[in-house]
């Protein structure tokens, strides 16, 4: 399962840069993605992503952290599906719409770090 880790990594290394470097134009396609696709499908994504980090744990060198990311994976999916006084709605406006293009490019930041540490990790 080590695949999925090379995967999720390059993905978020790929994501994180394009989020700093073009912070409006990345904001503009997550827009058009969250809005426009169908909340059981963007409830499905996270959900199995997260169990694909379960799954893949042992091919890590910290499985206890892919894990965590696979249960936090799950709990997203299940937030996103059931959507209680309808926060998921809210902050997908509050990503795209409420915070700066410096609080936009720290997070990808972050993304190009998590990526990068994922990366190291896989054995």
């Amino acid at each position: 399962m080590a695949w999925f880790l090379y995967f999720v990594s390059a993905a978020w290394i790929a994501f994180g840069a394009c989020t700093i470097l073009y912070t409006t134009e990345t904001r503009r396609m997550a827009k058009d993605l969250l809005f426009k696709t169908n909340r059981i499908i963007m409830a499905s994504i996270p959900a199995i992503a997260g169990l694909l980090f379960i799954l893949s744990a042992s091919s890590s060198g910290l499985p206890w952290v892919m894990r965590l990311f696979g249960i936090l994976g799950l709990l997203k999916g299940g937030f996103i599906y059931v959507n209680p006084q309808d926060l998921y709605n809210k902050a997908i406006t509050w990503y795209l719409e409420t915070i700066s293009d410096q609080a936009h490019r720290f997070i990808g930041i972050i993304t190009v770090i998590l990526g990068t540490a994922v990366f190291s990790w896989i054995l």
